[in-house]
């Protein structure tokens, strides 16, 4: 006869499994177990080595689970023991708290109730909620903190309408990135008579004029990263007026935004400030262009045609530039300029070739100022396309009589050929004396201005009997 410990679990029945077997599967598949009588006396404890509160759990053999348990979870505990006992049939697991200890704190625990197959015992198997109910009170915390952070931008963006409206300046707000309208008030409805679901999100530079709407935002970003004083002049498309706006930059939660306040140019303004838009309306839409430098020659600032001439596409990338960089013959160029405005104030005409950021050669003329800014001296240039210069015009050193008389009295003494080949030299005295004075008599850039070498520029020199002039 087969005894029943030798039963196959082949054969479809389970074999019968010591008392030391079941403690370890129980603790094994949860964190804690415990045997309960039906009027919750705690009959016995088992527990995984590995659970955290393990050592204190085991304390509790011999109590009632209702000294364990926090307040609010008594009644949950007794209800659903009441329900197991009257054979419900549900599986549902219930978390319940046990009381806080001097070993752990408040312990939360999902148990599951199961019939032991003897009369007047429950069996609870428990697993711990340590870690959800952790992630659950961060969960709590972040969406406090986030909620608390709402309602600080609620409040921010409060303010910032009601300062908004409150001003009676024309205030527009406007994305660098997509040079649309952000934000604007009542009173920039009123000067641009649309309302203001028709102004924000659309394209700020379209209520200006043609020249305005390709250079308006450019300009607007220049002025506010170089600080300046002056306003943008504008005008609008539809209703014949010009405007002075007074960008500021600032940094937004995505891009780079604009606060820009708007006020009109009208037959109210003073004298002065008609002529100050009128220079900085010149200086920004005029036909040469206009550049700024300082003592070493460094670009300050400079007006949309400048740009245009020397084919830069970004406007700002040009300032802090040494403007030596866009002349064929870089600083030799630029150290005459400056050092005749130095000695005399000012430079006029002065003829190079200015060099693109492609490498294209124009020709160019120049005026150079010298300008007292703040105790300090800056200089204005205005640089003009020669091209568009009459050919015709009078040169800045005319031939003397005294050559001119020369060459006619050649004429039938001898051949057209020889009398270009004489009068060649005189052309070369006056290229020569000129190049020298212009660079106050620096060898090396008059050389370099002429195309000629050093040696080859003292020969002249001693050729034609002006060493002693230099």
């Amino acid at each position: 006869m087969v005894s029943v410990e030798e039963m196959r679990w082949a054969e479809g029945l389970i074999p019968i499994i010591g008392p030391d077997a079941v403690t370890d599967i129980i603790s094994s598949v949860s964190d804690m177990a415990l045997v309960i009588s039906t009027s919750g006396h705690i009959m016995q404890v088992m527990s995984n080595p590995n659970f955290s509160a393990c050592k204190a759990v085991m304390a509790w053999a011999d109590s009632q689970i209702h000294d364990t348990l926090t307040v609010e979870s008594v009644p949950k505990f007794d209800m659903r023991l009441k329900s197991f006992i009257e054979g419900d049939g549900s599986k549902l697991p219930t978390e319940l708290n046990h009381q806080s200890t001097e070993y752990y704190s408040e312990l939360p625990m999902r148990y599951t109730f199961h019939s032991t197959g003897q009369s007047g015992s429950v069996l609870m198997l428990g697993t711990d909620l340590s870690t959800v109910a952790d992630m659950q009170q961060q969960l709590i915390a972040a969406q406090i903190a986030l909620e608390n952070d709402y309602e600080v931008q609620r409040e921010h963006d409060v303010r910032f309408r009601v300062l908004l409206e409150a001003s009676n300046t024309a205030t527009v707000i406007i994305s660098v990135k997509t040079g649309t309208i952000v934000a604007c008030n009542a009173a920039t409805e009123k000067l641009f008579g649309e309302r203001r679901d028709t102004l924000v999100d659309s394209v700020f530079a379209r209520v200006f004029d043609e020249l305005g709407e390709v250079n308006i935002l450019d300009r607007l970003v220049f002025a506010a990263t170089e600080r300046s004083t002056l306003p943008v002049v504008g005008q609008l498309v539809h209703r014949n007026r010009r405007l002075a706006l007074s960008p500021i930059l600032f940094r937004g939660a995505e891009s780079q935004m604009l606060l820009c306040k708007i006020k009109t140019l009208g037959k109210s303004d003073t004298t002065a400030d008609q002529m100050v838009a009128r220079l900085l309306e010149l200086y920004q839409h005029g036909v040469d262009g206009m550049v700024f430098v300082d003592s070493t020659g460094n670009i300050i600032s400079a007006n949309d045609s400048f740009p245009r001439l020397a084919d830069v596409t970004h406007i700002p990338s040009i300032k802090g530039r040494s403007l030596a960089e866009f002349f064929l013959r870089g600083s030799i160029d630029l150290n005459v300029m400056l050092e005749n405005a130095r000695r005399t104030g000012c430079m006029r005409l002065y003829a190079t070739k200015l060099v693109s950021e492609h490498g294209t050669e124009r020709p160019v003329e120049i005026s150079t100022t010298q300008l007292n800014a703040n105790g300090k001296f800056i200089y204005g240039l205005v640089i003009r396309d020669s091209r568009r210069v009459d050919n015709g015009r009078t040169p800045t050193k005319k031939i003397r009589d005294v050559d001119t008389q020369s060459v006619i009295e050649l004429i039938g003494g001898q051949s057209l050929k020889d009398i270009v080949s004489k009068t060649t030299d005189v052309v070369e005295q006056i290229c020569i004396e000129s190049a020298v004075e212009m660079t106050g008599n620096n060898r090396v850039a008059a050389a370099e201005m002429l195309g000629l070498s050093r040696q080859s520029l003292y020969v002249k020199l001693h050729k034609f009997g002006l060493i002693s002039k230099t």
